[in-house]
């Protein structure tokens, strides 16, 4: 049995030293949930690991807390009581926070699951968990986090149009910045150092995820469908990322093509 200390304050963080390996850097977390042993428990993690917390009993606090402090990871209660989860993570995303989301439910149905992760969040645990499992999970996706940080010098991938940096963790089309999810990040990264070989979907799984799941799996065409609606805004525009029938994915840098009289007017209007 945990013997957790009293809660802080909804939205304030705590100051802890860096935990060990994350650098100068000390990695805040901020969860939204409003199970009162939820929020201990975490805090006692936090505390241990040298992580700062923020925590929040509803959806609209947690998206103003995110907004606010840019967390490195998002716990993210799935039933909460304004706004559910999956609304919450949806305008995360609507509002260009990149935040690592992981996604908590007492819920059993895989739908539910599925639902999170193709609006956004990148992970999910289901309650009741035990509690290494929970530690090991926030530790792997700040070390996660903490690589794309670290880079000793800033990489770029350099395509026709569209510019990566692996050290910034930015990508941008045509010069104007476009927002990816921490996930949708990762499959690009993943293709791009690749480009012009085919990528399989399992070795694409993991890549990003680090492990073979069901839910992920079904996932992972969902996120291929919005990170290409990004980058790839027009129909007749450049394209990077391809489908290879039976085998996977393929990054190539396709010029801008010209559709058919018929099909350009259907665009027009």
């Amino acid at each position: 049995m945990i013997e957790a200390p009293a809660p802080a304050p909804t939205g304030d963080w705590g100051a802890p030293s860096p935990a060990p390996g994350l650098g100068a850097h000390t990695a805040r977390l901020l969860v939204i949930d409003d199970d009162p042993a939820m929020l201990q428990l975490v805090q006692v993690i936090a505390a241990e690991n040298g992580y700062e917390v923020a925590t929040a009993g509803t959806g609209t606090a947690g998206l103003r807390l995110a907004g606010e402090a840019d967390p490195d990871l998002i716990i993210l209660d799935l039933v909460l009581p304004d706004l559910n989860g999956v609304e919450v993570c949806r305008r995360l995303r609507a509002a260009g926070v990149r935040s690592t989301v992981m996604m908590v439910s007492c819920l059993h149905e895989a739908e539910d699951v599925v639902v999170g992760l193709e609006v956004g969040a990148d992970d999910y645990l289901r309650k009741p968990f035990e509690v290494r499992e929970l530690v090991a999970r926030i530790n792997a996706r700040l070390r996660r986090a903490k690589l794309l940080r670290s880079a000793a010098a800033p990489e770029r991938l350099q395509f026709p149009g569209l510019s990566i940096d692996l050290g910034r963790h930015e990508v941008r089309r045509d010069e104007r910045q476009v927002s990816l999810t921490p996930t949708e990040f990762g499959i690009l990264t993943t293709l791009a150092r690749q480009a012009g070989r085919v990528v399989s979907r399992p070795q694409l799984i993991s890549e990003v995820w680090r492990r073979r799941d069901p839910y992920q799996v079904r996932s992972l065409d969902a996120h291929l469908y919005r990170l290409r609606r990004k980058i790839q805004p027009r129909e007749d525009g450049p394209r990077y990322i391809h489908v290879v029938i039976g085998a996977g994915y393929r990054f190539e840098y396709q010029p801008e093509r010209v559709l058919p009289p018929s099909r350009s007017r259907q665009l027009a209007g």
